[in-house]
C-alpha cells in the first residue's frame, strides 16, 4: 500500500486558573492536515452531541480513517484493532515517562500509571445513555521501543500508539511553556472491517500508526488531572475523531439536527444523544448532516456544552470537571459509535483493545493524559498483510 496522506491536529491546553476559559485562536491546514489546540473552559452542566471524523468522502458522511477489526499485518507487525490497540511510553517505562515532565505535584509512578491507564479506559466503557458499549480496547506494550521524530509529527513504526515528550515539536518551539500536546496517525487507503462486521466498508482508509507528543520544554507544568484529561482528547483524535470547533473543522460537524440560531437551540441540538441513530452496518446512512459550528455562543461556547473533543476547553466545565474519569458525552459516544460500531443487541464490558495503524499519516488534536487498559484476546481470522512504501509525508 502506498501512503497518500498527512493529518494533523494539536491542540493547546493551559492550565485551570480560576476556572477562566483561557484561549488561543490557532488554526492551519498543511498537507490537507487540520490543526486544534485546547484550552481550559468553563461551562455550566451539560451533554452534548455531534463530532468530526478525519477523511470523509466529499460532502458525505462515507468514508473516513478507522483502526481496522480484522487482522491486518504490515511490514511484520499487527495494526489493526485485533488483540487490541497497542501503546508504548518513550523511556519504557511510567516512571522514566512521567519523569520527563515537570508537575505541580510528582505523582507516584502507581498514581501516574492508573492515570495513563484511565485516559485509554476513558474510550472504552459503555455509554451511559444509549447502553452502548465498543469493542476498542488498549494494551500496554512497553517493551516495544517509542520511534519518533524527534520534533513532533509521527513515525510509522514502534507501537500502534507512541506516547512522547519533545521541546520541539510541529506547534510548539524549545522555551514555550504552555501545557500542550499534537497528535498524528498514519493511514493507509485501504479499505478496513467495522466492528460491527461489515467487510471493506466503502470509502474508508485504515489507520496504522499514531504518535502523541507533549510539551516538555523547562517551566511547562502540569498537573496530574490536566494530563490525564488531555492525553484522553488526544486518544480520541488517535482513533478517528477530529476537534469540532468549526474555524477547525468547518462544514465536518456531524449531527442530526444542530440549531444555532439562538443559545437555547444550541444548547438543545448539542444535548440530545445519537449514538442510537447510527447505523452500525452502514455509518453513512444514519440520518445525519455536515454543519459548521461556531466556537462561540450559540455554538461550542454555548453554556452545557462541554465535548471532551473540543479543543479548546477539553470538554472542561462544572458538569464535566478535570476530575471526571469518565469525560466522553454523547457527542464523543456517538463519534465512537460512527467510527467503531456495535449493534444495540451487543454489549461489551468495558476493556480495552489493542489494534495497530500503519501508512499514512493522520495528526491527532492535544489532549490530557489517564488511562486503563485491558486486553481482549485475539481474534482467529485470517490477517491481512500489507507492505506499504515509504514516502516522505511530514513537514514542518
Amino acid at each position: 500500500m502506498k501512503i497518500k496522506n498527512l493529518m494533523k491536529t494539536n491542540s493547546k491546553n493551559k492550565q485551570p486558573m480560576d476556572l477562566l476559559k483561557l484561549t488561543q485562536n490557532l488554526s492551519l491546514a498543511i498537507l490537507g492536515s487540520v490543526l486544534s489546540f485546547a484550552a481550559i473552559e468553563v461551562a455550566n452542566p451539560g451533554r452534548s452531541d455531534a463530532f468530526v471524523i478525519f477523511n470523509r468522502s466529499g460532502n458525505t458522511l462515507g468514508g473516513g480513517s478507522r483502526w481496522d477489526a480484522a487482522p491486518r499485518t504490515i511490514q511484520g507487525q499487527d495494526r489493526s484493532l485485533d488483540g487490541g490497540l497497542r501503546y508504548s511510553l518513550q523511556g519504557g517505562s511510567y516512571q522514566a515517562y512521567r519523569d520527563l515532565f515537570t508537575w505541580d505535584i510528582v505523582p507516584s509512578v502507581n498514581e501516574f500509571q492508573n492515570a495513563i491507564e484511565a485516559a485509554f479506559n476513558a474510550w472504552t466503557v459503555v455509554d451511559p445513555v444509549s447502553g452502548l458499549g465498543t469493542d476498542l480496547s488498549f494494551v500496554a506494550d512497553l517493551e516495544t521501543s517509542v520511534i519518533g521524530t524527534g520534533t513532533g509529527g509521527v513515525h510509522p513504526d514502534g507501537a500502534e500508539i507512541d506516547l512522547l515528550a519533545s521541546t520541539d515539536a510541529t506547534f510548539w518551539n524549545p522555551g514555550n511553556t504552555s501545557p500542550q500536546g499534537e497528535s498524528f496517525f498514519y493511514y493507509i487507503n485501504d479499505t478496513v472491517t467495522l466492528t460491527s462486521g461489515t467487510e471493506n466498508y466503502a470509502g474508508s482508509s485504515a489507520i496504522i500508526g499514531a504518535d502523541m507528543t507533549f510539551n516538555n520544554n523547562a517551566g511547562t507544568v502540569y498537573t496530574l488531572d490536566f494530563f490525564r484529561r488531555l492525553l484522553t482528547h488526544e486518544i480520541g483524535h488517535a482513533i478517528g475523531l477530529g476537534d469540532i470547533e468549526g474555524d477547525i473543522s468547518a462544514n465536518r460537524f456531524i449531527d442530526d439536527n444542530y440549531d444555532g440560531s439562538t443559545s437555547a437551540t444550541a444548547l438543545a441540538t448539542l444535548s440530545n444523544p445519537i449514538a442510537q441513530l447510527i447505523d452500525p452496518l452502514n455509518p453513512a446512512a444514519s440520518p445525519f448532516s455536515l454543519f459548521t459550528v461556531p466556537d462561540q455562543d450559540p455554538g461550542v461556547d454555548t453554556p452545557g456544552v462541554d465535548i471532551l473533543m473540543e479543543s479548546r476547553g477539553l470538554g472542561i466545565a462544572p458538569g464535566n470537571p478535570v476530575t471526571n474519569l469518565s469525560p466522553l458525552v454523547n457527542d464523543d459516544y456517538a463519534g465512537r459509535q460512527f467510527l467503531y460500531p456495535v449493534s444495540s443487541e451487543a454489549r461489551f464490558s468495558s476493556e480495552a483493545r489493542v489494534d495497530e495503524p500503519t501508512a499514512t499519516l493522520g495528526l491527532l488534536a492535544l489532549g490530557i493524559i489517564g488511562v486503563r487498559l485491558s486486553t481482549q484476546g485475539k481474534k482467529s481470522k485470517q490477517q491481512r498483510v500489507d507492505t506499504p512504501t515509504r514516502s516522505a509525508i511530514y513537514t514542518k
